[in-house]
């Protein structure tokens, strides 16, 4: 179901097999709306014909951005507005550089965004995360940087996420915590200048939306982490969402 969080911003949520299969994990679709009813679709969902329904009623579909490891459905949503401009943030997921990708996001916006929208590589962080701003909701749109997973029909999943810090919690997964920053001045570098940023809600790509969020809460989830030495390279942490 898509839900509408404000004006010109939706999202909708996602359960699917992760971890081969066995873990049911949830995965948000962001939905903004541009001047002139253009949409812009971050980290695409499955859409069923009920879902194109209601995005084809809110405008045109015009930008899908597909975060770097949440490539899964990318494709299909292509296929599904084929107009529309497929944007990599930062670059294309590995096992989707085929794709016919128009143009790739880090710390500049496409311009005909028009200022609506900002975003920002978070620096010294292995899963390349590109934050995004939208400005007229005050919200902060996030993929894997926190996690904000409060409820699961799984009780295998439910298992997972608390053995990896990642149930009714908001942050970090133990494995991403332990295994991604790659350097740690450059990520709280990057986790400092959110100040600059006036949002009060957060988005995040696995979990409940956060209705009001802030840049503190960010930094303290991280806060062990940014003190502590970087960790060294952990392998399986890229599998794609």
């Amino acid at each position: 179901m898509l839900v509408r969080h404000d004006t010109d911003l939706w999202s909708v949520e996602h359960v699917f097999g992760w971890q081969g299969g066995l873990v049911r994990i949830p995965v948000r679709m962001t939905v903004f709306r541009l001047a002139g009813n253009r949409l812009v679709l971050h980290s695409p969902v499955p859409l069923s014909a009920e879902l194109r329904g209601a995005l084809d009623a809110l405008g045109e579909v015009g930008d899908i951005v597909v975060p770097w490891a949440h490539g899964r459905f990318a494709e299909a949503a292509s296929r599904a507005y084929p107009a529309a401009r497929l944007l990599a943030a930062p670059r294309p997921p590995s096992r989707r550089r085929r794709l016919a990708f128009a143009g790739t996001i880090a710390d500049q916006p496409p311009a005909d965004w028009g200022g609506e929208i900002e975003c920002r590589l978070v620096r010294g962080f292995r899963l390349e995360e590109v934050l995004f701003f939208h400005r007229a909701s005050r919200t902060l749109v996030l993929t894997d940087l926190c996690f904000h997973i409060q409820r699961s029909e799984s009780r295998l999943a439910r298992g997972f996420f608390k053995a990896n810090d990642m149930w009714q919690r908001f942050g970090p997964s133990r494995i991403i915590r332990n295994a991604t920053v790659s350097d740690r001045a450059a990520f709280r570098a990057s986790l400092d200048r959110l100040d600059e940023w006036d949002f009060d809600r957060i988005v995040p790509g696995h979990g409940d939306v956060l209705e009001h969020g802030s840049a503190e809460m960010i930094r303290t989830a991280w806060q062990a982490t940014t003190r502590a030495s970087s960790p060294a390279r952990s392998r399986g942490i890229s599998r794609e969402r």
